[in-house]
């Protein structure tokens, strides 16, 4: 598909196109709150480093209503139930970093397959056109070239956007985007060196990665059973940050808020960080110990789902967990951990 240009003058015009008859969300605000919210075309900003949240929750929102129940005593079938899903409508998301784009599409995969499709998730992500803006300079946590992704990635995308003098370069990815950015002020140009010059540029800035292989080698209890997973969990507070920041973390519970009159059942963000995670109703815990749940998110970032997702890793080396960590747990370091045989991974 051939690449567009928007010329710096005509940027207000752009974002005013993109908001005809859809929603608009572009990053709003400066330094580590930026978030990707509803504002007008002329408070864009494109010189953050990434957003405070990952757009995760515009489609898998941290508290969800499901349906509501009423007692109607009155009638011989009492409970009438009525479906609360969010009525999903044409959207626009602007400013994705390919981080978070990797992690729609991971959890795209999760919440819609050959098995089960999730409606809630479905008319949210399918009603909504993702444009992502990519990572000219990435910040010191930044690490997504060795998890596989780029920060020029296109995966998840149905636009990449990206920073020219004068102006912004537009890369069509899927035919829903090019059609998009018809209907824009935005001219064909040839920027495909352009692209590439840049992402060269951006890796680079990255330093060298992880090589991850030795995960993917590694026998399955082999690493299970690794004893450095002690040591690894002896800082953790199991406060459950890293799962609350994390573009990929898609675990929920169904609770139901009820009364004599009726309730609303709802689905909140969960976290394999808590104890509650999996303990039985009869009180036993699977998962007792720190050991076992920080074992359990790592495994599941870095092996698990790579076995079940034709090879794409859990994490998409956003950072937000290294950066919000109160204790200082980088999942680099234990990626490496994870890499090496067991005598020095206790180290």
């Amino acid at each position: 598909m051939p690449e567009y240009l928007v010329k710096e003058s005509g940027l207000k015009e752009f974002f005013q196109s993109l908001a005809n008859g859809r929603h608009l969300l572009t990053p709003q605000g400066t330094g580590d709150k930026c978030k990707l919210e509803e504002a007008g075309p002329d408070k864009v900003n494109l010189d953050y480093s990434n957003t405070h949240m990952s757009p995760k929750s515009a489609f898998f929102p941290q508290s969800e209503n499901l349906m509501a129940f009423h007692n109607k005593s009155d009638k011989p079938n009492p409970f009438v139930y009525q479906d609360l899903g969010d009525k999903a409508q044409p959207t626009v998301i602007f400013g994705i970093r390919p981080c978070d784009a990797r992690g729609l599409s991971i959890s795209n995969r999760v919440f819609q397959n050959d098995r089960f499709t999730d409606p809630y998730w479905k008319g949210k992500y399918e009603q909504t056109i993702k444009i992502g803006l990519a990572c000219a300079s990435p910040s010191p946590q930044c690490f997504c070239a060795a998890m596989g992704g780029s920060p020029y990635g296109e995966l998840g995308l149905d636009v990449l956007a990206f920073k020219v003098e004068g102006g912004l370069g537009l890369k069509p990815v899927t035919a829903q985007g090019e059609e998009l950015i018809k209907q824009t002020n935005a001219a064909q140009e040839d920027l495909a060196q352009e692209i590439k010059k840049q992402e060269a540029k951006a890796i680079e800035a990255q330093g060298v990665g992880t090589d991850l292989k030795p995960i993917d080698d590694k026998d399955l209890m082999e690493l299970f059973q690794d004893p450095h997973w002690t040591a690894t969990a002896e800082n953790c507070l199991n406060c459950g940050v890293c799962t609350f920041f994390c573009p990929t973390c898609h675990c929920f519970d169904i609770q139901d808020e009820q009364s004599e009159q009726g309730g609303i059942r709802m689905r909140n963000w969960d976290t394999c960080m808590s104890w509650l995670f999996t303990v039985h109703g009869t009180g036993h815990n699977p998962r007792p110990s720190k050991t076992e749940r920080v074992r359990q998110r790592f495994m599941h970032k870095l092996k698990y789902i790579p076995l079940k997702q034709d090879g794409i890793r859990g994490c998409t080396g956003c950072g937000r967990c290294v950066v919000m960590c109160p204790v200082n747990i980088d999942i680099r370091e234990v990626a490496l951990k994870m890499c090496q045989p067991p005598a020095q991974s206790q180290a």
